[in-house]
């Protein structure tokens, strides 16, 4: 089991451009290990395998052939978002005082550095199972998360704290997970910004590139209609985005603008998803439900 739960957690930090610092201004350097594997990261591998079972690696994700998100699944999806936003949250309050923006005292953000593996912990654990009460895969929330926030509320793939944090797996063995906080002297914001957003583009387009091929590939075993589009039209839209995701690693998904019907199936629900949104967490969403 070492193999698999180390992998998940390890990627979602490394695959999300991300390094756990607690910023304390106090000019040290933390080690702390987390034992191997505790009841609650067992509860967590067994969500993960459930919803390997019931719906597939994320990026084996079907959308609609015709590009509208039903609105059946639309309503899953808030479902799934208002339901995490407790454990949402208190991690973006974590994120805040140890980014300082709360005006913390070094105290403050020591706890909160206690704190944050826990509240992650939680969180990963919370929303797997919210998603699978709720009968919704990792790939169709990432597609839909994808769709709706960088796509219809233009939001911003490098928001975030205003520091990098990274999980450690070297040389701690299977028996521990490593977590380095660097105390003090913080990267320049504009670099972890930078490269925070180059990784997010990077996950987003590795995922959707090839659901976005599940897609194509759909269409081509489809009979030749749809309703309200020009069947021939639309493939070839579909074929020109697909290239150009293969062609540009940085690409989000339909980037240079959603299709209408597309856009037609989420403007309805443009105040709610705003709603939803958290500029801290955002670094979680797309990469810690990935366990590949």
């Amino acid at each position: 089991m070492a193999g698999t739960g180390k992998k998940w957690f390890i990627g979602c930090g490394i695959g999300c451009g991300l390094m756990f610092l607690i910023t304390a201004g106090i000019g040290t350097v933390g080690y702390f290990g987390v034992k191997r594997f505790s009841d609650r990261a067992e509860r967590i591998e067994e969500t993960f395998n459930l919803m390997d079972a019931e719906y597939g690696h994320p990026s084996e994700f079907t959308p609609a052939i015709d590009g509208r998100i039903p609105a059946d699944r639309m309503g899953v999806f808030l479902a799934v978002r208002d339901d995490i936003q407790p454990i949402q949250q208190e991690v973006s309050g974590l994120f805040r005082t140890l980014d300082g923006t709360d005006g913390s005292g070094w105290m403050a953000k020591a706890k909160a550095g206690m704190k944050f593996i826990p509240s992650l912990f939680v969180f990963i654990e919370e929303r797997n199972q919210i998603m699978l009460d709720r009968g919704m895969g990792v790939g169709e929330y990432q597609y839909i998360y994808a769709l709706a926030y960088y796509g219809l509320l233009g939001k911003d793939p490098s928001d975030g704290p205003g520091f990098t944090v990274t999980s450690d797996d070297d040389d701690h063995g299977d028996d521990n997970w490593g977590w380095q906080a660097n105390v003090g002297e913080r990267d320049d914001e504009g670099d972890v910004r930078e490269k925070r957003e180059r990784e997010v583009r990077r996950f987003v387009n590795r995922v959707q590139s090839q659901v976005l091929a599940n897609q194509l590939v759909a269409l081509d075993g489809h009979a030749g209609y749809l309703d309200g589009l020009d069947f021939d039209v639309w493939r070839e839209e579909v074929a020109a985005e697909a290239a150009a995701m293969a062609r540009e690693s940085l690409r989000l998904l339909w980037e240079e603008g959603l299709p209408a019907q597309t856009r037609a199936s989420l403007e309805p629900y443009r105040d709610q998803l705003d709603a939803t949104y958290d500029d801290m967490t955002s670094i979680l969403e797309m990469g810690l439900v990935n366990h590949n």
